[in-house]
Formats: C-alpha cells, structure tokens, sequence
C-alpha cells in the first residue's frame, strides 16, 4: 500500500483540477439545454462532443509544448488559463443569446470548444508536473466533474440554460484562486487578490445581467434557422406575435407566444413541437367548436368516460375529453415549464390543469401510466414530439412511449371496451404506431392477425383536409361495433379523411397479413421506410428512413476528419525530423496504446447504453443524464483514489469493470418490469446505485496504466489522457450508432468487451514485457 503525501503546490493542483472539472460538466450540461434550443436535437450532441474534444487536445497541447519539467510545476499559467475560462463562460452567454447563428454549426463547435481546450490543458500540466499522482489527479478530476453535473443540473432547472452557462464562470475562478494559492512569489498575492474579486463580482454581475434582461433571446432573429423550429415562422409571420411567458426547466425551454388571433396561444418547447392553448372561461359551450376538429373524431368513437392525455401541452386533447363526456381526466406532461407555463396563465385558459375532474401529473409519461390502477375508457397519444434530446445523442423523451411493450401496457390498463386513440402530424410515423397497436393485440397469441384488425382503424386526412397528413389510430381491446364504425364513416366523409383500414369496408392495407400470405413481421417490414414497430431495447420510434440518420453519418465523418488530423498533428510532433518529444526519447510501453484507446472507447460506450436505459426508467433526457453521469463520475473518482492508494494494475480494474457491467446485463432486463412499476424515487436509486457501482471499477485501469507509464517515461501520462480523451469521442458515436442498429443493450456489451480486452492487453504484455 503507498502512502499518498502532498505539498501545497501537490494540493492546489487537485483543487484547481477538480473545480475546474465541475465548473465544465456543469458547463457541458448547460449547453446541451441551450444549444437543443438554437438547434435541431441530433446536432446538440455532435457540437457537444467536438467541443469536448478540446479537453483531448488541451491535454496534449500540454505535454506538447509545456516546456522543461521544471516549468510544468508552475501553477500559475494554469490559474491563469482557469481564469480565462471563467471569464469566456460568462460572454458565451450572452454571444449564444444575442447572435443565435443557427445555421452557424461549425461557428458553433468553435465557439464552444475554447473552454474545454483550456480546461484538458490544465489537466494536461497537472499530470506532467510531477507534484501529484496521475491516480489523484483524475480522481479530483471526476470528484469535481460529479459536482459540477449536479450543479449544472440545479442552475438549469431554477434559472435557465443561458444563466446556468454564466454561473459556472464561478467554479472555474475557484479553481484559479486554488492554484494561485498554491504556487510561490510575490505576484502570487496579486493573481490570488484578481481570483477573489472576480468570484466575489459574480453573483452581483449576474443579478444585474438578470434585471437587465441581458439573455433575452430574440426567435425572429434566427438566421438559418431549422424548419422544425416554428416558434420562428410564428414570430416572422404575424407582427402582433409576441412571447407572453418563458419558463427553463430541466428537460428544455417553453415559450408562449400570442398572435392575433385570441382564440389561441401556442406552447413551443425549444422552439418547436408546437401546442395550443385555447381561451377558456370554464364552459364547455365556449370551447364547442373544437368538436368540429379532424382530431376530436377518435375521442367521440366511443365511451370516453375514464380518459388518460400523455403528454397535455397547452390543454387541446383535455378539453376534447371533456367534450367527448369525461368525467375523470388523467392529464400527464413531462414538462415542469409547460405546466407552469398553463398554469401561471390560468386566467386565459380557465385553469385547466386544475379543474374538477381533472388531475395533473408532471413526470415520465408511460411510467405514470403503468403504475395507475387503470380502468381507463381512452388512453390519448399525441405522436407530436418535443425535440429533446440528451446527452446520450438519439434517444428522443417520447421514443420509449411508443415502443411494443409501451402499448402492451396501455392495453392492460383499458376497460373493457376501452380504447387508445393515436394522434400523429406525421403519416408514416402513424402508420408505425397503428402496426405497434395491432402488433400488441396479438401479443398475447390469443388473436389472429384478422382477428385483431377487428379491433383497429387507421385514417388519414388527404390534402386537401385542414390538417393534411394527419393519422387517426383507434386501437381497441374488442372489436368495433357497427355504431363506432359507421361514425368513424361518416366523419371520414365529412372532414375529409381517407380510410386506411376500416374493418369490413377498407380493408386492402391489411389484406395480405388478414389472409395470411404473409408473417406480420414480414409484411411491416416491406416498405421503403421503416414502419414495423420498435422496442424497448432499440427504442427509435421516430427514425423512419433505414439505416443510420444523416445528422449521426456527420458525426461519424466529422470524427474521422478530426483523428486523422489529431494523428497527423501527433506524429509530425512526436516523431518528425528534427523533432524532440519525451515520447521519442523515451520508450513508452507497447500496450499503453490500444489500453488507453479501449479504455476511452468503452467508457463511453457504457455511458452512452447507461443513459439509454435510464431513459427508459425516468423519461426525462436531463434527468436520465444526470442520474448516470453523476453517480458514475463519483464512483470513478472513489474507484481512481483506491487504484492510487493499493497501486492496483490496471488490469485488475479493467477486469473489475468488466466484471460489473456483465452483471447489470444480466440484472436489468429480469428487474425491469419490477422498476416500471415502482415509484419515482425506486427507479431513481436504481439508476443511481448502478451506475455508482459501475463507476467504482471504471475509474480505476485509467489511473493504474497512467502511474505506470509516468514511472516508465516521466510526463507522458499527459499523452495518454488525451489519447484516452480522443478515443471516448468515437465511444460516444459508436455507442449511438450501435445502439440505433443492434440495440441498447449491444451497446453494453461492446462496452464489456472493450474493458475484457483492454484488461487482456494489460495482463499480456506485463506478463511478457517486464518493465526495466
């Protein structure tokens, strides 16, 4: 066991590390919520992880051309360039606000990567300077960066991303004011006085920048702006329309927007995905007319006593309900800020929310569902979706409410008699559902395929409709009678839809699978889009094109580009003529390469499938990131001081890990009916504890293997770190498109077998390669 002794330059080091740490996850979790509201979702992760390619690049930058061992002792430059990242954090906020360049993706990714760069640059001098260990110095890295989330997280939700990003300008002074502190000289007292004052000037700055509006965000200004992003047509088109109200949260950005017509405003999350909010004064004759809407078709087919809205918005379906008859209405959104966003404006739209006969529920949207008594006469979906995604890149908040098992349970949770009722804008995401819905009536074996269409009807409103595209889905547990089927006729005529399937009347779309020429899997899958349904495992109900999106095939390109220029830039530099490099003077270990590119590889790898699967358990992007990303960063932190303290090899961590996350693979899929049925908090620290426990192992083969190469080769675990850096880029793009073509789960098990191989090349080459 070696006995950990530092100095206090050793200790300002991990200080500075470790709140400069906390001040860029918390920075990185900030921007993921700002940028989903500039940007389309899918380009939100790519920006994110070309920005946190900078801390790869910084680190090396470090080693680079950090000059003599000497020199890399100094803390000084380094709280300088921690200073200097504070104070970038604090203008990038108001440069995102004020000149919200859409279009701009590679302006964005530059803009974004500064902070980062300084920040791997930091690390990168805390590794070489030879007062701490390498396994300290990450541990105080992912010991702040687990605070930092949480941090990040809280500012998001209470104050808004564009003041989350400006007060994690305080972390990073922190850190500058640490590794001041820590250094020697004169001009220590003045670098120390320049820290202190800016952490003190921050909270009075931003209370100032608050009252001034300084992060007003001007939506008609957007250039290049993405067609998904309506809020913007909306603004440019009406020069009445105005926002009323804004409300951050967590999960994303809600904005009401009024425009001439009274009648109406609209809820934009992000920026699109767009509801309405109708006048209400609390009589149902005031809201009449709605029942002459194409929407209000599937919530008159039938009882609608019990009724259950996923996914409220601004109210529309609930007062649908209400006009079909209910009585009880379970009104269930994931959004904080549209619920307060109705409910602030209750005077408008006659408190809703709130109404007798009408509970509210704010949370994940299927589990809510599967843990209610059910009895429900009509289960509501509205395939309009939010735009959110998270850091795990494309599982979008509503994917895991329109899997197979998703309907299986919504079916369970009807009366007899009870029906779901499928809204989608979209018509091929319609057709996906309706198969999903008829997949699940057969599910259970009992039906046939002709059996169980008689339980269904799809319809389609033509374009020349008021709402062309439009798909009704009505999925029933018995079989329609000849009362719902000759309304579902008549308003078909009368509002101009065309029917898809109506049993006895339309019924060729289904005809070869009715008569049995052919398998429903075989039949769903013959057609130029990717309509049969999805599940849980591989959760992209709204990917429609085969194969990988294009915005992941950028990622991939861009990533490519982007390591081929790293290992040009490392080559001319390491192993050019006339070039002197520690790594060329030196004979660093034959394994550290493929150790450390396994290693950043299946770290994220198993990151990325964590928050996936999280997903599943707690509905929110932000929340199933934070719930990973935090445990897993404190359990790496505890698991890199114990690598450090019992100098483990790093096989032994490796294999650990390994070890754990074959473990989960075999645990989470026979306790996952169980979770989804438990409370919020159950599946919370299920999430949590995984991922802690998970960490522990994970946080250990990286400092082990730096230790050793530092004992080897002095000031090469630098090197290393942005090798393992670069590498956890292409984990993370991996593990997206692994994940969107095998399933979550495989994206698991190839993070397993990065770290048995990482773990196998360790052992290996130690057992035959001593070192000297």
């Amino acid at each position: 066991m070696a006995k950990l002794t530092l100095n206090r330059s050793g200790a300002g080091w991990l200080a500075g590390v470790g709140l400069l740490s906390a001040s860029m996850l918390g920075l990185e979790i900030a921007l993921t919520n700002v940028l989903g509201v500039l940007l389309q979702y899918h380009y939100v992760s790519l920006l994110i992880s070309l920005a946190v390619l900078g801390t790869g690049a910084g680190a090396y930058a470090a080693v680079r051309f950090g000059g003599k061992a000497g020199r890399m002792q100094a803390a000084a430059p380094a709280g300088w360039a921690s200073m200097a990242a504070g104070g970038y954090a604090i203008l990038l906020s108001f440069v995102l606000a004020r000149f919200p360049y859409s279009g701009q993706l590679a302006f964005y990714a530059l803009l974004c990567a500064l902070p980062f760069l300084l920040f791997g640059w930091v690390t990168g001098r805390a590794l070489a300077s030879g007062t701490a260990p390498a396994p300290a110095v990450y541990a105080a890295d992912l010991l702040g960066a687990a605070a930092g989330a949480l941090l990040g997280y809280i500012l998001t939700e209470r104050l808004g991303g564009f003041a989350a990003v400006f007060l994690m300008s305080a972390p990073a002074f922190a850190a500058a004011l640490a590794l001041f502190a820590g250094g020697r000289g004169m001009r220590r007292r003045y670098a120390v006085l320049a820290a202190v004052l800016l952490l003190a000037a921050t909270p009075p700055a931003f209370e100032t920048a608050r009252q001034l509006d300084g992060w007003q965000l001007d939506f008609a200004a957007f250039h290049g702006a993405a067609p998904d992003k309506t809020i913007v047509g909306t603004l440019r088109s009406d020069p009445s329309a105005h926002v009323v109200s804004t409300h951050w949260d967590g999960f994303a950005r809600t904005d009401t927007v009024a425009t001439a017509d009274d009648s109406r405003r609209m809820l934009f999350v992000n920026g699109g995905a767009g509801s309405y909010m109708y006048r209400f004064d609390g009589s149902l004759s005031s809201v009449a007319g709605l029942a002459r809407d194409i929407e209000f078709l599937p919530f008159a087919a039938g009882r609608a006593d019990r009724t259950a809205v996923i996914g409220a918005g601004g109210g529309r379906d609930i007062l649908y309900a209400l006009l079909a008859g209910a009585k009880d209405v379970t009104a269930v959104e994931l959004s904080s800020g549209i619920v307060r966003s109705m409910r602030e404006q209750a005077d408008y739209n006659g408190g809703l929310l709130d109404r007798p006969g009408v509970k509210t529920v704010v949370g994940d949207r299927r589990s809510v569902l599967t843990r209610s008594a059910g009895g429900y006469d009509l289960i509501v979906l509205d395939l309009v979706y939010s735009q959110v995604g998270g850091m795990g890149g494309q599982a979008l908040s509503e994917n895991y409410v329109f899997t197979r098992e998703a309907f299986k349970e919504y079916l369970a949770k009807l009366a007899p008699g009870g029906r779901l009722a499928i809204l989608s804008h979209q018509g091929i995401e319609g057709v996906r559902a309706y198969y999903t819905g008829l997949e699940a009536l057969m599910s259970d074996g009992e039906r046939t395929a002709a059996e169980a269409s008689r339980h269904t009807a799809l319809l389609l409103a033509t374009d020349q409709s008021s709402s062309p595209q439009l798909t009704l889905s009505v999925i029933q547990n018995t079989p329609l009678d000849s009362s719902q089927l000759n309304l579902l006729q008549t308003g078909a005529r009368s509002l101009g839809l065309r029917p898809l399937f109506l049993p006895g009347s339309d019924e060729e779309l289904l005809k070869p699978l009715v008569q049995g020429q052919v398998p429903f899997d075989r039949f769903v899958r013959d057609s130029d889009y990717a309509v049969h349904p999805v599940k849980d495992d591989r959760p992209f109900f709204f990917q429609v094109d085969p194969g990988l999106p294009p915005a992941l095939g950028q990622w991939l390109a861009a990533a490519a580009a982007l390591t081929l220029l790293a290992a040009f830039v490392i080559g001319i530099g390491e192993y050019g003529p006339g070039r002197a490099s520690r790594l060329r003077a030196g004979k660093p270990r034959l394994k550290s390469y493929p150790l450390y590119l396994l290693l950043g590889i299946g770290y994220m790898s198993v990151q990325t499938a964590l928050i996936q699967k999280a997903l599943l358990y707690l509905g929110s992007p932000a929340l199933a990131s934070i719930a990973v990303i935090m445990p897993l960063l404190l359990g790496g932190s505890l698991g890199s001081a114990a690598a450090g303290r019992f100098r483990l090899p790093a096989y032994a961590g490796a294999g650990a890990a390994f070890a754990a996350a074959v473990l989960l693979l075999l645990a989470e899929p026979a306790l996952s009916d169980s979770l989804l049925v438990s409370g919020d908090s159950a599946r919370l620290a299920f999430v949590g504890v995984s991922a802690l426990l998970l960490g522990l192992p994970m946080g250990m083969p990286l400092p082990s293997g730096l230790r050793e190469d530092d004992r080897r080769l002095p000031g090469s675990s630098a090197f290393f770190f942005a090798v393992s850096g670069l590498a956890g880029i292409w984990g993370s793009l991996l593990g997206s498109a692994v994940s969107m073509t095998a399933g979550v789960t495989a994206t698991l098990a190839a993070g397993c077998l990065c770290y048995a191989a990482a773990a196998a090349a360790d052992r290996f080459f130690t057992d035959r390669r001593k070192d000297k």
